[in-house]
């Protein structure tokens, strides 16, 4: 999965890493300081989400 740093959470999870390697998805997501303002997600980075917002 050399291009987990190329997506964004949203293709993440429509390629299902959350189930096949989810070691690796919970790196993306913790901690969280950023969420998405279109899904909702959240992750560890801003470049992670479609639309980041930072958690207050």
């Amino acid at each position: 999965m050399s291009d987990n740093n190329h997506k964004t959470l949203c293709a993440h999870v429509e390629n299902e890493l959350q189930v096949k390697d989810p070691q690796t998805y919970m790196k993306l997501i913790q901690p969280a300081t950023h969420y998405c303002e279109g899904c909702g997600r959240s992750a560890a980075k801003a470049e992670n989400v479609c639309k980041p917002k930072k958690l207050a």
